[in-house]
């Protein structure tokens, strides 16, 4: 049986989607009237952003140039996107300085309400991106790249994530994954990476992992 090629994309944006939904449930029911609450909430979601961007950077840097001369016309409609999404982006994180600079009560209720509302536009385009993404760049990456290739993206990509950021991605990843995902990237870990590094993504699993869950991962992997 021909094993399935790496996949760039669905894990990471497994991530992006968990971050982007707990985001919004979040602004959506923040009592921005509170400072301390909602400061708090503009700080983790402002950090939040940042893993965003950072990931159409690597993609933009490190993926899409490897399927330029392929898929020209794909890549510039990909580009566009992410320029439209960057613009989004930037004005959530204006109106986010903006409610968090406020003292009145009442106009941290009015740029809270605000900020929601452009959030939501944001998150839906950058859904439907990611979507858009699926069917298209994912199957020409495994299509015109070998797995040594895409293997050799992937690495380029992780070292060039500091190391508390990736563990931030590591946590977001890991609780958006499915078992037999889980099973998948834990097992070719524990059979391909040191054991030092498989043994701290083990301890960010159980502490992500309700109980059951690990449990089940845990006898599959028989670790």
């Amino acid at each position: 049986m021909r094993l399935r090629k790496t996949d760039l994309f669905t894990f990471i944006h497994k991530a992006i989607r968990s971050i982007i939904y707990n985001a919004a449930s979040n602004l959506q029911s923040a009592d921005f009237a509170d400072i301390n609450e909602s400061g708090k909430l503009l700080t983790s979601l402002q950090s939040q952003l940042e893993l965003l961007h950072e990931h159409a950077v690597h993609e933009d840097n490190i993926i899409f140039p490897e399927i330029q001369n392929n898929e020209p016309e794909l890549i510039k409609e990909l580009g566009d996107e992410h320029s439209m999404l960057e613009e989004k982006l930037n004005k959530v994180k204006m109106q986010i300085l903006k409610t968090n600079n406020a003292k009145d009560k009442n106009k941290r209720l009015e740029y809270g309400t605000e900020l929601n509302m452009i959030f939501n536009d944001f998150a839906a385009n950058y859904l439907a991106h990611m979507n858009h993404e699926e069917v298209t760049v994912l199957d020409a990456t495994r299509k015109y790249l070998t797995d040594e290739e895409l293997i050799a993206i992937r690495t380029r990509i992780q070292t060039q994530i500091p190391s508390e950021r990736y563990k931030l991605w590591l946590l977001w990843m890991l609780r958006s994954l499915n078992n037999s995902e889980l099973i998948g990237l834990l097992g070719g870990m524990k059979a391909g990476a040191p054991p030092q590094v498989f043994e701290n993504v083990v301890s960010v699993a159980q502490s992500v992992l309700n109980s059951e869950k690990w449990n089940k991962i845990k006898s599959q992997l028989m670790i």
